[in-house]
């Protein structure tokens, strides 16, 4: 019957009956398949653990109440979570742990290099003290007649004491070992530089040097992301939180609070910057788990209305929370009072998770209004908000863009790119590796990583997240030392 002839010889329900013929048919030879080819996807998995063990260092802290829980635990369960600013609790990383837990909280090892080359080769700004100046690790490490002493003394016993004799008679052996150290230097600075030019080669070359990037704005952005959470409008207006005391010469002058869209932010003048600042909270630590799943399903599908990029398509869901809120029209009207007030000052918008999406689109759009304004945003853990054409267009206005993920965050990862999405530039990547000279720092050394100008350089966060979606929410409540989510002990 279903043999090859002309479409309009056939009746309708004829060939009804053969495309449900051959779907029945594929399905029964699917189902038939022997199980043997499902082998090498356990193994593919297995192999992957392998890389994870291999990433992740044992230093790593298992949270069991989040690890347990995971993206669809109970508004309750995150209540009690969040709130207290004691440890969630420590789990050594056993063969046990799914290491795509999202309760793991991320320390890279230090063979990580071996996949995530950034890691060694960055560019990179230190967050812990360096070595060379401090004097808490048994001394100054820097000291080179130190270091010389201990070597010769290594190479005279086998062994290392506390204090070593240098005559004149030791002359010439020591110079001997300051030539050989001297010429391991060399070798090593030889073997760095020829990797690095290397790992230049692999990851575009042609990228112009980053910007500067002002560490201590940042990280007083990052304290103005924080406060967002701590979202009562009373304390927030008087300026009396327990976050809020780490800026006093903030004043604020708006504060939003839309409870049926469950959004808060503030605007105000920080005066030390001379910068009218916008500041959006995230998502309520009770639900933001299922917002980011939700997030994988959503699609590129509201365009973005400025009308020399008519290709610029953004997220349907963040474009309707600034403009179907109270935020769009509350901050135009806070943001034009305030630059009324301070004529010359900049505009600086911050914000952490879905927060900083919004700061993408306020800072965009205020910016697109005040031309002449110099114009900042600063974000933490932020999905991905729009196309290749609305990152485009962002990053063409918007004067300075700093876009900070952390470890293995999960919402950098979302939407996924193979849903047509695109990060702004510049990202900014603060990872922890293992380091057993920072003792004093938990034996971890922190540090930001400067990526490309792509806004998705594959050597930075993209490069720890599997098949493109990172997994820790324990890596995305904390950002350069600061707490991101709602505390009664800090708020």
């Amino acid at each position: 019957m279903c043999v090859r002839t002309s479409l309009g010889e056939l009746p309708r329900t004829v060939v009804l009956v053969c495309f449900l013929f051959f779907l029945v048919d594929g399905v029964l030879t699917l189902r038939s398949t022997s199980t043997d080819s499902i082998q090498p996807v356990r193994k593919d998995n297995q192999a992957t653990d392998d890389v994870f063990r291999e990433v992740l260092s044992s230093q790593s802290t298992l949270y069991n109440d989040i690890a347990h829980l995971g993206l669809e635990r109970r508004a309750e369960d995150t209540t009690k979570l969040f709130s207290s600013s004691e440890p969630l609790g420590n789990v050594e990383l056993s063969p046990a742990v799914r290491l795509r837990d999202p309760g793991i909280a991320t320390v890279f090892s230090s063979r990580a290099a071996r996949r995530l080359p950034r890691l060694a080769y960055g560019p990179s700004i230190y967050l812990t003290p360096r070595l060379e100046q401090r004097t808490d690790q048994g001394g100054n490490p820097g000291d080179r007649e130190a270091k010389l002493n201990r070597k010769m003394n290594q190479d005279q016993d086998g062994t290392q004491t506390s204090h070593v004799d240098v005559d004149q008679g030791s002359q010439g052996q020591r110079q001997q070992v300051l030539l050989q150290d001297q010429s391991e230097q060399q070798q090593r600075q030889y073997l760095r530089d020829a990797e690095l030019r290397r790992l230049k080669r692999k990851f575009e070359a042609v990228d112009p040097p980053p910007p500067e990037l002002d560490v201590e704005e940042a990280f007083m952005a990052g304290q103005l992301a924080s406060i967002a959470y701590c979202s009562h409008p009373d304390l927030l207006a008087a300026w009396n939180c327990s976050r809020c005391a780490s800026l006093p010469d903030f004043t604020p002058y708006r504060i939003v609070y839309d409870s049926v869209w469950d959004l808060a932010a503030y605007a105000g003048y920080y005066s030390p910057w001379d910068a009218v600042v916008l500041s959006f909270r995230g998502t309520d630590s009770s639900n933001w788990g299922q917002w980011a799943e939700n997030m994988r399903a959503w699609r590129t599908d509201h365009m973005y209305p400025v009308p020399n990029f008519p290709h610029a398509l953004i997220h349907a869901g963040f474009y309707t929370l600034w403009t179907g809120s109270m935020l769009q029209t509350t901050f135009t009207q806070a943001i034009s009072d305030l630059m009324e007030a301070h004529p010359r000052a900049r505009l600086v918008a911050t914000g952490h998770s879905m927060g900083g999406a919004l700061a993408q689109l306020a800072g965009l759009e205020f910016k697109l209004f005040y031309t002449a304004t110099h114009t900042s945003v600063y974000t933490y853990g932020a999905p991905r908000v729009g196309n290749l054409a609305y990152q485009q267009l962002f990053n063409s206005f918007v004067d300075v863009s700093w876009r900070f993920t952390h470890n293995r965050d999960i919402v950098p990862s979302v939407p996924l790119q193979l849903m047509g999405f695109q990060h702004v530039a510049r990202e900014v990547w603060e990872v922890d590796v293992e380091d057993p000279r920072y003792a004093g720092d938990g034996g971890v050394d922190r540090k930001l990583l400067l990526c490309d100008a792509s806004g998705e350089d594959p050597s930075c966060h993209n490069s720890a997240c599997y098949l493109g979606l990172c997994t820790s929410i324990a890596d995305h409540l904390e950002y350069l030392g600061l707490h991101m989510y709602q505390d009664s002990d800090e708020c």
